[in-house]
């Protein structure tokens, strides 16, 4: 007759095997995905850019200190992103991996709205209101130049702060493309009497920073007329018909 012991034996005997042998299975298992992961399958062979207009592809990626052939899952996106948002022109980054060889990088890149003068530079201001450049000569002529605002040593990538540089954002950020293009001065010394300087020589009252939006469309209501005669001033300061000062006239209402 078998003894019982010696059966209890077995079976124990037989678990310890079968935990040897699963335990075995996944260390092979855990073993083959970690040299997986690790093959040339997930080598980085593509990094797509998207959203640049001033920058060029190859800047972006150096920017980023990313480069093809290295592993995906060792790619320190975070670090990246880190360094693509130091530059001044960059607005936002968004960096991710697309499975199983290819990084994007996603940029919103700052606008150039104007420049104004520190010192002896033109500093060039975004949009948003941040630095973008210092410019020992005025390279960036194409812009509305912001005059009345003091500024004090702006630096690249650093928001410019000030009631008065915030007005002039807040009159070029309401103005459509074409309407900014033919904006060659806007001076804010007095936050009651901001006035623009069109290429064309006229100038446009707008008075305060209160209904920015209303005297804006008012401005193109009056410079789609044909007139023959060269304009003057507008004064859209104040609630009412906007007056016009041609050369030579009187005012108009």
């Amino acid at each position: 007759m078998p003894s019982l012991y010696s059966t209890s034996q077995s079976h124990k005997k037989s678990g310890r095997w079968h935990v040897i042998q699963s335990l075995f299975f996944i260390f092979i298992c855990c073993l083959a995905i970690f040299f997986f992961l690790q093959s040339s399958f997930f080598q980085v062979k593509e990094i797509n850019v998207r959203g640049n207009k001033e920058f060029n592809t190859k800047e972006v990626v150096s920017l980023s200190g990313l480069s093809v052939g290295i592993n995906i899952f060792k790619a320190d996106l975070r670090q990246a992103e880190s360094k693509v948002a130091a530059h001044p022109m960059v607005r936002t980054v968004q960096i991710n991996r697309d499975f199983p060889a290819r990084i994007i990088i996603e940029i919103k890149e700052r606008e150039p709205a104007a420049v104004a003068f520190s010192g002896g530079n033109l500093v060039v201001i975004s949009r948003d209101g941040y630095c973008l450049s210092r410019e020992s000569s005025p390279g960036q002529a194409n812009l509305p130049i912001i005059t009345g605002a003091e500024l004090d040593s702006p630096v690249p990538g650093k928001e410019i702060k000030g009631e008065k540089m915030a007005a002039a954002l807040a009159y070029l950020q309401a103005m459509p493309v074409n309407l900014r293009a033919v904006v060659s001065e806007i001076n804010v010394s007095d936050l009651n009497n901001i006035r623009i300087y069109t290429l064309d020589k006229a100038e446009v009252r707008f008075g305060d920073t209160e209904r920015i939006a209303e005297k804006i469309t008012l401005y193109q209501e009056v410079i789609r007329q044909k007139y023959d005669n060269k304009i003057e001033y507008i004064d859209i300061s104040y609630k009412g018909n906007p007056v016009i000062k041609f050369s030579g006239k009187k005012e108009n209402r």
